[in-house]
């Protein structure tokens, strides 16, 4: 991954403020953010329910529209959806009546950006995610790893800048998801994207994060940044898992958290 922040911010959320509004109430979901994310880098936000952490996800994403406050992408503001930013979820959102191949495809249908050279360059995506010998076959008879790596290549195929990651691995087995993590990763990092992913797996915070933001609720704000070791940020999730400095780590960000929940309850 790149260097630890180096400038300019490729994300910026500048005093970023969500409200939501019914009839009978309103809620301050999250108050006054600011935020940087650099080029190539890997964000972890983690926190408590309730803290944010998927509204500030909607928002970079250009899904819903900041209450105040301000979203820069390379220095400009957004104030919609954009194809430089992917979205990947924890369902994978698969069209069960399309094959694999003609999923993977979607995005370039929708954006209006199937070509021959998309076309070839989804394919050899389908390879690198070992999926190439499943083109033809139908959701159903993929398990929810390879469906969930079927999802990723659907993302990656438009291209964009930046992935927004809202939990996608917490529906998987332990070994199938630790797997992904290392293939997310070293992908991610083969081909120099920005990542913000929530997760509420502290141990996955720490494994693939270059930097941990815990939120707190009531209203949703960062309450601690943490700065993830050198030795643990080159590594692969896996590999860091098993590192020297993986416990400590760990541990210093359980302890916030603790506090937070303590506070809370």
């Amino acid at each position: 991954m790149a260097n630890h922040r180096p400038s300019p911010s490729k994300i910026e959320l500048c005093q970023l403020t969500h409200l939501y509004l019914s009839d009978k109430a309103s809620f301050l979901a999250v108050k006054e953010i600011d935020l940087r994310v650099a080029e190539g880098e890997f964000v972890c936000l983690v926190g408590p329910s309730g803290c944010g952490k998927t509204t500030l996800l909607s928002l970079i994403a250009g899904l819903e529209r900041p209450s105040a406050g301000s979203i820069k992408i390379d220095g400009t503001t957004i104030t919609g959806t954009s194809p430089r930013v992917g979205y990947m979820l924890q369902q994978d959102y698969l069209f069960g009546w399309r094959t694999i191949e003609q999923n993977v495809m979607l995005g370039l249908e929708i954006q209006g950006i199937r070509t021959k050279e998309s076309e070839e360059y989804t394919l050899h995506l389908l390879e690198e995610m070992e999926l190439a010998d499943f083109r033809h076959s139908y959701p159903a008879q993929l398990s929810g790893g390879m469906r969930q790596r079927v999802a990723l290549v659907r993302t990656l195929a438009c291209k964009p800048e930046i992935l927004l990651l809202d939990e996608p691995f917490s529906a998987l087995d332990h070994q199938t998801k630790l797997k992904l993590e290392d293939l997310v990763v070293s992908t991610l990092r083969r081909q120099q994207k920005t990542a913000i992913l929530v997760t509420h797996d502290l141990t996955e915070a720490v494994a693939m994060a270059d930097r941990i933001f815990i939120l707190a609720k009531n209203p949703g704000r960062i309450h601690k940044e943490f700065v993830v070791p050198e030795e643990l940020r080159l590594a692969l999730p896996f590999e860091a898992r098993n590192h020297e400095s993986f416990s400590a780590l760990f541990h210093q960000v359980w302890k916030e958290m603790e506090a937070i929940n303590h506070v809370h309850e």
